[in-house]
């Protein structure tokens, strides 16, 4: 009675804060971590992170002494404006910056960057012309610029991220992102250009009730609410601040932007499922269910969360699908995703390299009994300030 599934791969999921790069170490038990895998997602690409502690997390994973998703990312983004807040300037004044940048990224185990608001369009070119000579592949920011992702397109980076913000796409745009290599991650969930479709989900769900979202996700990435909710809210907190909205705006909004989706992966294109950690683990999901509002059957939804994203990390043949030889990366559903898609929430167990953890209490069990350690707010010890769930009661 049970379906089973390949792990998801979520295309835009930002586990670490971009911000670590002068804190240190990541915690060995990352909760978000945790969070992603009790949902299902195996395989987690991160666009914006920070350097040194996101590659020592990477590597950690994959010698099995931290638990989470296989962990794929950026470091620190290339980014071509001054005055950032964090220091991930880069200036590329020549050629030999671009190759500059691309031999830090290797030494340092890195296998993709992302190009971030390059002020011309030749720094762009120069990067993408470096990264194809040293093996790094080049991930652009969508930056809600329509001739950007254009000119992304043209240059042929390995994917677009974020919609461009034009919801309604016409024949032409289709039919150039369908005839290039270029893969797209919309990310329906912060959207470019209408309302956000996170905010429909807020409206339309209660997630609180759910005991993994209460167990992993102590905040939300809350900052894109509407309203001025701190950047760290639990999730209650964001749900308190969701937008009302009539069914149109919402039509020309995401649904819009999701119907442009099933006409590029009707044409051919290669569209991806990006969760931008809005909630940990369930956010992935919120994705599938905006792609399909657009009419994309459910299992096309499904390869958007899993084959695809793995087609554009050049990973297919080792994860992204069920099959002999593969990596073993399979998720335990309690109902059938093709009858309806909501219920990819239905995660009971998720397997991760052969690791096998039940989704609720996240105990691996199978092969080996290994209960998890408490977090660090799960101890008695622990000071009152820091105790969020007393307030889930009191809905």
């Amino acid at each position: 009675g049970k379906t089973l599934m390949p792990g998801l791969v979520d295309m835009h999921g930002h586990l670490d804060t971009c911000y670590y790069a002068s804190a240190g170490l990541l915690p060995q038990q990352q909760a978000s971590r945790y969070a992603a895998l009790s949902f299902g997602v195996t395989t987690n690409y991160d666009p914006y992170t920070s350097e040194l502690p996101t590659y020592t997390a990477s590597e950690m994973t994959l010698a099995g002494d931290m638990t989470g998703p296989r962990n794929i990312a950026v470091g620190s983004v290339i980014y071509g404006r001054k005055r950032k807040y964090d220091p991930v300037f880069i200036p590329i004044d020549s050629y030999e910056d671009a190759k500059v940048i691309m031999d830090r990224k290797l030494s340092l185990g890195g296998t993709v960057i992302k190009s971030y608001r390059q002020i011309q369009r030749q720094q762009r070119q120069m990067l993408n012309k470096a990264g194809r000579e040293k093996g790094i592949m080049v991930d652009v920011e969508g930056e809600s610029h329509f001739f950007n992702g254009i000119t992304a397109i043209l240059d042929g980076n390995m994917n677009l991220q974020h919609n461009v913000p034009v919801e309604t796409l016409y024949d032409d745009f289709i039919q150039l992102m369908a005839a290039s290599d270029v893969a797209h991650t919309p990310t329906l969930i912060v959207l470019f250009g209408e309302l956000m479709g996170e905010n429909y989900l807020f409206t339309s769900s209660r997630l609180w009730n759910d005991p993994r979202v209460e167990t992993y996700v102590q905040t939300t990435t809350s900052s894109y609410s509407p309203l001025a909710v701190p950047v760290g809210a639990p999730p209650y907190v964001r749900g308190m601040t969701g937008l009302q909205a009539a069914e149109e705006i919402w039509d020309i909004g995401f649904r819009a932007a999701a119907r442009s989706m099933k006409e590029l992966n009707d044409a051919g294109a290669l569209v991806n499922a990006g969760s931008h950690g809005q909630v940990y683990g369930l956010a992935m999901h919120w994705e599938l269910q905006l792609l399909a509002e657009g009419g994309m059957s459910n299992l096309d939804v499904l390869k958007a969360g899993t084959i695809n994203g793995a087609k554009t990390l050049g990973l297919e043949e080792q994860i992204g699908s069920l099959r002999v030889g593969k990596l073993a990366d399979i998720i335990v559903l309690d109902e059938n995703p093709l009858t309806d898609i909501r219920n990819t929430e239905s995660v009971s167990m998720t397997m991760v390299n052969g690791r096998l953890y039940d989704s609720y209490s996240m105990n691996e069990v199978g092969n080996y009994d290994r209960p998890r350690m408490p977090f660090y707010w799960e101890e008695n010890d622990v000071p009152n300030h820091i105790q969020w769930k007393p307030a889930w009661g009191h809905h």
